[in-house]
Parts: C-alpha cells; sequence; structure tokens
C-alpha cells in the first residue's frame, strides 16, 4: 500500500476530526463550567470553523491554517475583552459589608479584650489591638465569627 491512501484519508476526513475535535471542546467546557474562562468555547469554535471552512477544499493544511489563524487572533486579541467581559465583579455581602465601615465603641475595648461598639445601626462584640474607650470612633478592620476587629478611627477624637 503505497502513501496516496493514508493521504486521502486525511485529506477527505480530516475536517470531521477538526469539528468533532470543536465539539469535544465546547462540550468539555460545558462540563467544567466557566472556570475555563470560555476559553475552551472559543478554540473549540476555531477548530469547528475551520473544519467547516475547509470541508469543500478537503486539504488538510487549509484546515490546520484556517485554525491556527482563528486561535491565534483569538488569544492576541479577543482573550483579554472576553475575560473582561466574563468577570464577575465582587461585591462585599452580608457580614463582610460591615468592613470599612465606622462606628462607635459602647463599652471600652481594652487591648486583646472584647468590648461593644455600634456600626450600622447594630451592636456588635468587637476587638482591637489597642485601648478604645467608650465614645470614640472606630472603623472595622475585619470580622471573626459574630466579633468584629476594629481600630481607631484616623480623622476620629
Amino acid at each position: 500500500m503505497n502513501g496516496e491512501g493514508v493521504l486521502n484519508f486525511s485529506d477527505l476526513w480530516l475536517w470531521l476530526i477538526f469539528v468533532g475535535a470543536g465539539l469535544f471542546f465546547i462540550l468539555l467546557e460545558l462540563l467544567l463550567g466557566i472556570d475555563t474562562g470560555l476559553d475552551m468555547v472559543f478554540v473549540g469554535t476555531a477548530f469547528l470553523i475551520g473544519g467547516l471552512i475547509s470541508w469543500p477544499f478537503k486539504l488538510w493544511g487549509v484546515t490546520v491554517i484556517i485554525t491556527a489563524v482563528i486561535c491565534i487572533l483569538y488569544v492576541f486579541l479577543g482573550r483579554k475583552y472576553v475575560h473582561k467581559w466574563t468577570a464577575v465583579e465582587l461585591e462585599k455581602t452580608n457580614i463582610d459589608a460591615v468592613i470599612g465601615s465606622t462606628g462607635i465603641v459602647l463599652t471600652d475595648i481594652k487591648q486583646r479584650n472584647v468590648g461593644r461598639v455600634k456600626v450600622r445601626n447594630e451592636n456588635w462584640r468587637a476587638k482591637a489591638d489597642e485601648d478604645n474607650p467608650e465614645g470614640h470612633e472606630i472603623v472595622v478592620t475585619g470580622v471573626a465569627g459574630a466579633t468584629l476587629t476594629v481600630k481607631k478611627y484616623e480623622g476620629g477624637e
């Protein structure tokens, strides 16, 4: 058997292999979720388009070149915009939303001992690395369970 049989097979069926690989990458993205940043969808689409465009020509070189060009364009031009578009902005919610808020000391907070503070019209347990007497303004720097970590407010008393 000469090399023509193998060459004809790849010329005739390589486009189908590329379409299958493209569908595989797209389905893999669906299984993994958006953790890959939609990269597998775009690479899979490049394989799919490369295979479908080169199907009438039945030339493996055309399939590889088209797929490579689409992948390179995506990596160097489109990836930045796709990742920016799909990025989820982290927003503080629930208990973390209180970090950075200011409040008033209700009961003295001695160094490394728990006291009480009022932040956003709510009373909280609070601790600090420094003494904070009653009535002074504080800023919340962290949360551990139901206890706030606070420090003296720089613009306060």
